[in-house]
């Protein structure tokens, strides 16, 4: 198949079966529901089919790969659904008509981030989801209260997720080489998790809006009662947001006005 990289999509082909294998063994895909976004060229499309998987939906936004995709369906897996689309613009939930689902993918870099968050407001219709993303993204994911690492996004996922950092993968491994390092990371989502997602990443915005300030600084301009929360729930408010950690922040954000 003659192709063409698109930068602008962020395309860099992971084609080393090893981790492949290592990527496909972390999750049970052998009859359930697996997503899997920007297959490409399929090759970790195909080691999720010969796992056996329920149903297996694949999202692709470049339409330079629907004939070879269109093919591996035709001759490989009829339970596999393919939608050419920008994951971006797509609720999983409600493209699927699924209940629950296992997400694997390799995601572009480009919008990692976002497409993680996106996926948070809606975490509890994933078993769990395996992604490869930029090892600077994992390391935010992960990363502890007052590291370097620490902020917004490390919040919002650690208070709806199980975190683990499974393994590093070097730029060698990708068609054309990135110029980082690449991590796999399994998020889990947290049991009977119903949080006021808009209103934590509201609060998480303006506290870390600036984060050489002191948290009180970020937020008394904007919310009323500040001081009187932070007392009640013994936090000191001298802190820099990125020194209090994610079950604090739930704490001031069910008591904020």
């Amino acid at each position: 198949m003659k192709f063409k990289i698109k930068k602008k999509y962020g395309q860099h082909f992971l084609n080393e079966k090893k981790i492949i294998d290592k990527i496909i063994d972390i999750q049970k895909i052998t009859n359930n529901d697996i997503i899997e976004i920007g297959p490409g060229f399929g090759s970790l499309t195909n080691a999720i089919i010969e796992k056996e998987p329920k149903s297996l939906l694949i999202i692709e936004k470049d339409l330079s790969f629907k004939a070879h995709l269109e093919n591996l369906k035709k001759n490989k897996f009829k339970k596999l659904n393919i939608v050419f689309d920008d994951a971006l613009k797509l609720n999983l939930k409600k493209t699927s008509n699924l209940k629950k689902v296992l997400l694997i993918a390799n995601l572009p870099y480009n919008i990692a981030t976002t497409l993680i968050i996106n996926w948070i407001k809606y975490i509890n219709f994933f078993n769990s989801i395996t992604v490869m993303v930029q090892k600077e993204v994992a390391d935010r994911l992960v990363a502890k209260v007052s590291s370097k690492s620490y902020g917004r996004l490390s919040v919002l996922i650690q208070l709806h997720c199980k975190l683990e950092k499974q393994f590093d993968v070097e730029p060698q491994n990708f068609v054309p080489p990135p110029k980082v390092i690449s991590s796999v990371i399994k998020i889990t989502p947290l049991k009977n998790i119903n949080l006021n997602y808009e209103k934590i990443d509201q609060l998480l915005k303006d506290s870390f809006f600036s984060r050489r300030k002191k948290i009180k600084n970020n937020l008394l301009k904007k919310y009323i009662n500040v001081e009187k929360v932070f007392k009640q729930n013994n936090i000191d408010i001298n802190k820099r947001a990125q020194d209090i950690s994610p079950k604090d922040f739930l704490k001031i954000t069910e008591s904020l006005s």
